[in-house]
């Protein structure tokens, strides 16, 4: 194996399958932070404490009410702006807070916002792009997104972000797509114009999907097999390692139902760069 490949997890993976690797999320709350990043940039940061009180505070809030919340920090060291932005981003639909420094966050009661969104923030219409680029949680974030975040950049300007760790390093570069909630792995810098053909148009491209953040996992996996556009999930039976996931389709009143399996037999593979050994991945299968 070559050194580079040695190092490097994603490289030491290339084949594993994707499908249903999101985390599912209720709910992202990306909040713009400009410093260096640390390995876990979401404790270790320096916000004033009132401004750390208020993320917590709010994540617990959010939490408590049954939301499964992802926060996250983003960036775009080109630009020099005294304003903060925010985004929240649900399934039905991404807002945009921006105010001077954070302060103007504290003021803010984020489950207010939610139930009416439309007197405190701006309604996100154009896809924005999440690049996972924290090199000191894994270095895969850094040399394989810097290249995507820069591709991205060339033809998107400010819809283009760097973020904070997404999860699934191995998967790098690894791109998260807002309002689709839909993340995307190993889009490589030679296939951003192929890629954007599709998501500026506001449909999957399932070819690099790892899934749609808003489902969990196995009705992830069940829409990446089902390679349809336009489905909304209806229901989720489990039954063992199967799960059977119906979906609504543009055809009114049509199901579609597809039945994944998760693997009884793992695959081993690294799972970071840090790691000194592999550990064992399930992955999804379609069951015909």
């Amino acid at each position: 194996m070559s050194l580079e490949k040695s190092r490097y997890c994603s490289l030491q993976s290339p084949d594993l399958p994707m499908a249903g690797t999101s985390d599912h999320v209720d709910l992202w709350l990306m909040l713009e932070y400009v410093p260096s990043w640390s390995a876990k940039v979401l404790e270790d940061n320096a916000l004033s404490p009132a401004t750390r009180y208020w993320l917590d505070q709010q994540i617990e809030a959010l939490s408590a009410g049954g939301l499964r919340v992802r926060p996250q920090f983003i960036r775009q060291p080109e630009y020099d702006r005294a304003s903060t932005k925010c985004f929240i981003a649900s399934q039905t639909a991404t807002w945009q807070l921006e105010g001077q420094g954070y302060e103007f966050l504290q003021a803010l009661d984020l489950r207010a916002v939610l139930s009416a969104p439309e007197q405190h923030a701006t309604a996100v219409v154009q896809p924005q792009y999440f690049v996972c680029m924290n090199g000191q949680r894994d270095v895969c974030c850094a040399r394989f997104g810097r290249p995507l975040y820069s591709a991205l950049r060339e033809r998107l300007g400010e819809r283009v972000w760097q973020v904070s760790h997404l999860g699934g390093h191995r998967f790098a570069p690894n791109v998260l797509c807002l309002p689709q909630g839909a993340m995307y792995g190993r889009v490589s810098p030679d296939a951003v114009d192929s890629f954007l053909a599709k998501t500026e148009a506001k449909t999957l491209d399932f070819q690099y999907l790892r899934g749609t953040s808003w489902y969990p996992k196995a009705a992830q996996a069940a829409e990446i097999f089902a390679e349809k556009q336009a489905l909304r999930l209806h229901t989720v039976s489990e039954q063992g390692r199967q799960t059977m996931v119906g979906f609504e389709t543009a055809t009114a009143g049509e199901i579609l139902k597809v039945t994944v399996e998760q693997a009884d037999q793992a695959v081993m593979a690294l799972a970071s760069c840090k790691d000194s050994e592999a550990k064992p991945v399930y992955p999804f299968s379609q069951v015909l």
